[in-house]
């Protein structure tokens, strides 16, 4: 039986502030991408502001990837969110979404920074959104040897790489070695691991 992509592993550029607030003007200036720096700011800037910034009125909060403008996807159980931090040159982990909703959606919520930042292409609960405290780094020889990717895939060069369920177990399994008091890390690594339907 042919594997099933249950999750991602998409990039998106460095900030900061945690991507809870506008990056800094030397984030804009390193950023890996070209659209990035030539409009002076990044769409991802508030990915990781559910927990300042309020939610739609549905409860899910909005995330953008570059990846989702162009890839197409529908539908997957888990986005894992990776960056480059350009101080130090490692790429990392730096949290995800869970049971996301993906599709473009404007913001409706109410706070002044979504006069700029008014959409996305991914939404989820805050309770399955989770920004590691300590980042999770990633090479191609850690993602060969941790078995965070299908055998033989390196990290993309396009931004991304798709993930079975064993390469979402192992991120997980190491996110919580790194994060043993993340609650949320812990639920969703409960629901992956007791979902029978992952295992058919």
């Amino acid at each position: 039986m042919q594997k099933k992509n249950i999750g991602i592993l998409t990039s998106v550029s460095w900030n900061s502030n945690k991507w809870s607030a506008p990056a800094t003007e030397e984030d804009i200036a390193h950023s890996n991408y070209d659209y990035v720096k030539e409009n002076g700011w990044m769409h991802e800037d508030l990915n990781f502001g559910h927990e300042q910034l309020p939610c739609e009125e549905d409860g899910t909060f909005i995330a953008y990837t570059p990846m989702f403008n162009t890839l197409p996807v529908s539908k997957v159980d888990i986005v894992f969110f990776r960056s480059l931090n350009y101080r130090t040159k490692i790429n990392y982990i730096i949290g995800f979404y869970a049971f996301p909703y993906i599709d473009k959606y404007d913001r409706f919520a109410d706070h002044d920074l979504f006069s700029r930042y008014d959409w996305g292409n991914l939404a989820s609960l805050p309770e399955y959104i989770s920004l590691f405290k300590n980042p999770i780094e990633v090479t191609d020889e850690i993602s060969a040897k941790e078995n965070f990717l299908p055998k033989g895939k390196k990290l993309g060069q396009r931004g991304f790489n798709y993930m079975f369920y064993e390469n979402v177990l192992k991120v997980l399994d190491r996110a919580t070695q790194l994060n043993p008091n993340d609650k949320k890390l812990k639920l969703v690594k409960l629901i992956f691991l007791t979902d029978n339907s992952y295992k058919i």
